[in-house]
This record gives structure tokens, sequence and C-alpha cells, in this order.
């Protein structure tokens, strides 16, 4: 089917929103999602462009749509033994691993029109039970979810920023921040009083941000623990 026949009214078979939402997200994969357009999208299929507004209303819907099923790609496992606070880790290993193939969605996530589709809803559900074994209500449980995946989100954000800043898929390599010429015993200015002890001193720890993701989500735990024990 030409595009000329798609634009005239005539419906390929083999377009569905399925399809149109792969090639979405194939497109924001390669080239970011401000790369994403209705017009190179149909040319991705070989339809034409107004034939895409039989399964996508506008370009909200397509990426709710999009962010929507990414999360479909990336469920939370079913719970098993794994207590509260293993779940807590479990999640922010699936989002690491979805934030890291699709660092769009991030931004996706972040936005209130295209945020909390079907597919979030099943996995905040999925942490809101894990966090009521801490015998709290189901508002302060939403609650402790909702701070994880912030939690999760600003530090993955440190390792996709350029990708987004730039709008592009490859991960070329990035320069060094300021906290780490000052680790690395080179900083650009006189350190702050109480940084000056770290001059020098290395610690990859303090610029890895898979040790902090984790290190946050333990913290939090403990935190949410005993925020639990108060309110009980």
């Amino acid at each position: 089917m030409s595009a000329v026949d798609a634009d005239s009214g005539a419906e390929n078979p083999r377009l569905t929103r399925a399809a149109v939402v792969a090639a979405a997200i194939e497109l924001a994969d390669a080239d970011g999602f401000g790369a994403v357009t209705m017009r190179k999208i149909a040319d991705r299929l070989g339809v034409g462009t107004m034939s895409l507004y039989r399964h996508v209303s506008d370009k909200d819907a397509l990426l709710r749509a999009m962010s929507n099923e990414i999360g479909v790609r990336f469920p939370y496992p079913p719970a098993g033994d794994a207590n509260w606070r293993q779940r807590a880790l479990i999640a922010a290993e699936v989002d690491w691993g979805l934030y890291q193939r699709h660092p769009w969605v991030l931004l996706a996530f972040a936005s209130p029109r295209t945020s909390m589709g079907p597919q979030s809803l099943n996995c905040l559900d999925w942490l809101v039970e894990a966090f009521l074994e801490l015998k709290i209500t189901t508002a302060e449980a939403t609650e402790m979810a909702l701070t994880l995946w912030n939690h999760i989100a600003g530090t993955v954000l440190s390792t996709v920023a350029e990708r987004l800043l730039l709008d592009r898929a490859d991960d070329e390599e990035e320069g060094q921040s300021g906290l780490m010429h000052l680790l690395a015993g080179n900083p650009e200015e006189a350190p702050p009083p109480h940084l000056a002890e770290l001059v020098g001193t290395g610690n990859p720890q303090l610029h890895d941000p898979r040790y902090l993701l984790n290190q946050g989500v333990e913290a939090l735990c403990d935190g949410f623990e005993a925020r639990a024990d108060r309110l009980r």
C-alpha cells in the first residue's frame, strides 16, 4: 500500500495500534523521543500519516501508549517469598533496567499527562502490597512506594542525562563532574570546607550510581520501617 492509498482512506490490515506503538518505541530508542513524529512513524511502517490517527488520537496519547507498553515489557515479578524490603530492591533493579534501555520513559513517567497508565498502576499496587506488610494504611504505603520511585528516577537520571539533553540514543563517554575532579585530587576550585577531607581520596562509591541506588533504597527502607513503628 502506498502512502497515498493510506491517506485516501484505505485501511492497511497490517496497521494496528500495537504496530504504531512499536514503531514509535523503536524511533525513540534510536534517536530520542524528540525524533518521534507521526510522519517518521508512517514512513517506518510504509503507510500514510493520516492513517495513524485511526489508532492514536495525538502525540500525548501515543506517548501514554508507548510508556505503558514499556511497563508491560518490564513487569515486576511475582512476589514469591520476597519480603517488603526485598521487593523494594527488586523494583529498583527492574526500573534500572527499564530506564537504561529506554531513557526517554523517565520523562514520560515524570509528566502528569503521560504517567500512571494501567501498567504503572499495576506496579504501584505491587509495591503498595509489599509496604502493607509494615501494618500501615494504604495511603501511607502509597507514599512510600512513590518516594521509592522518586529515588530510583533521580539516581538513574545522572546516568542518562546527557542522552536526554542531547536527544540521542548513543552512550558516548561523559565528562567528569566537579565531585569526581575533587575526589581525583584536582578540584576545579578550592573545595568547600566540609568536602576538603575528600580531596584525592578516590572513593569510587561516591560516584557509582548503582551503589548509590541500592544504598538509597536501604536507607529509605530503614526510614520506612522506623516510621511505621511510630505510626503503629
